[in-house]
């Protein structure tokens, strides 16, 4: 009998316009960056397959590898918003390509060892966001599949040109928002009311994003079973 390949998603990102930094500020970047994935590590045990490797020579890029596919866009959505709290000025953000197929070469120190068509289709949509025009993107979803493709990428324009505004305040409130705490778990954290965590997640408008990210994780849920099936040997009646 075949071996089953594992169905990974792949996060390759680049930082957007790391050159303002300041030579200092650029070594905070990547405190705050490793910082912001050990966090996450944390906070989403047994979520991450590769932990993050950064490549400073390759366009301010870094990976990871997330073997529960269907929580990747919050897993992101998390990392984004520690990252975005780390104090930079400004605040760092980064543009990232989710690619959902198998991992071949696997078991590495560093997912930049690795391969498989996770790797080939988040590297594939990270170049399409850089050539873009019009709307500013944040995210890409490549799946294998131009149906999930096409769903996810009309929720995630919208879901980018919502970020996009989001202060460094209203990341915070959404950051414990997304591992659900309560507004008054969220106001304890940031030693705030918790009537001003309910305006900071309204004005940042999570109550749109967070359906948004729960159809996301649906869609991907669809395509692994979908994979999984397509996979799945012939058994004769």
């Amino acid at each position: 009998m075949a071996r089953r390949s594992t169905t990974v998603a792949v996060i390759t990102a680049d930082i957007i316009a790391s050159s303002r930094y300041s030579r200092r500020d650029r070594q905070r970047l990547d405190r705050v960056l490793r910082a912001a994935f050990r966090e996450t590590e944390r906070r989403f045990r047994g979520a991450i397959y590769t932990r993050m490797a950064f490549r400073i020579t390759a366009g301010d890029e870094f990976q990871c590898v997330i073997a529960d596919v269907p929580r990747v866009f919050e897993i992101l959505t998390y990392v984004r918003a520690v990252a975005a709290t780390g104090g930079l000025e400004p605040p760092l953000r980064f543009r990232a390509s989710v690619g959902v197929g198998e991992i071949s070469v696997t078991k590495r120190t560093s997912p930049y060892e690795e391969d498989g068509t996770a790797f080939v289709r988040s590297r594939h949509g990270l170049e399409n966001l850089s050539k873009g025009r019009g709307p500013t993107r944040w995210t890409k979803l490549v799946t294998g599949y131009s149906d999930k493709n096409a769903a996810a990428d009309a929720v995630l324009c919208l879901a980018d040109h919502i970020l996009e505004g989001w202060t460094v305040p209203q990341w915070g409130a959404v950051r414990w928002a997304i591992l659900r705490l309560t507004r008054e778990a969220i106001a304890r954290r940031l030693k705030i009311a918790h009537q001003n965590v309910t305006k900071r997640l309204l004005a940042a408008g999570w109550p749109h994003l967070k359906p948004a990210l729960g159809f996301l994780g649906q869609l991907l849920a669809e395509a692994i079973r979908t994979h999984e099936a397509v996979q799945r040997p012939y058994a004769p009646s």
